[in-house]
């Protein structure tokens, strides 16, 4: 599949699973680049007034199903990538292995530019300096990353969505996920990830 032409908007989440158990969750959406700026439009009209951006856990209930209901018929291409561990207090070592994860299903797609949430300075830092080491370790040259704040690009709020209806799901709301499975490509999970 050649989608050379596309971006991928990734942000996280992570998710108490158990007394033990946490999963740290990578979504992205691929987004056309000839679309971007539509989609951008569509996804900002959702936002309230006043609202700097969507955020799935301070939606309503009445909102979340009209934001899934949009979202899907957008259409983007969506991928997930998680790690189960045993809860931890830094989860920068899951975040690791899933942009891991992530990076080498972008290559296979031939997607090469990805927009990250920001976070802090020293955490985008870290982002930046763990592209790198994976590229000289064999990574694909031709990836990119970049960072933006969420209020600043609609198009983040996409994977914030994906993620948010996952861990509904769990939770035993499933149906939000239901209306977005069209739009999943790829789910999976990290190679050293813990079952469920």
């Amino acid at each position: 599949m050649l989608l050379s032409s596309f971006r991928a908007f990734v942000d996280e989440s992570s998710a108490v699973r158990s007394g033990t158990r946490q999963e740290y969750l990578i979504g992205a959406a691929l987004i056309p680049l000839e679309a971007c700026d539509e989609i951008r439009e569509q996804l900002r009209s959702l936002a309230l007034p006043g609202q700097v951006k969507l955020h799935w856990t301070n939606e309503s209930e009445s909102r979340r199903r009209a934001i899934v209901s949009r979202i899907s018929e957008l259409a983007p291409m969506t991928v997930v990538v998680t790690h189960l561990s045993e809860r931890v207090k830094k989860n920068e070592r899951c975040r690791r292995k899933c942009l891991e994860a992530l990076y080498h299903d972008m290559v296979g797609m031939e997607v090469f530019d990805l927009l990250l949430e920001d976070r802090s300075p020293s955490q985008n830092s870290r982002d930046r300096e763990h592209i790198v080491a994976l590229q000289g370790q064999g990574l694909d040259s031709r990836v990119r990353i970049a960072h933006q704040r969420g209020g600043d690009e609609p198009l983040l709020w996409i994977a914030d969505v994906l993620l948010g209806a996952i861990n509904s799901a769990a939770l035993g709301e499933p149906a939000h996920l239901e209306t977005l499975q069209e739009t999943l490509m790829l789910r999976r999970r990290t190679v050293d990830s813990l079952e469920s």
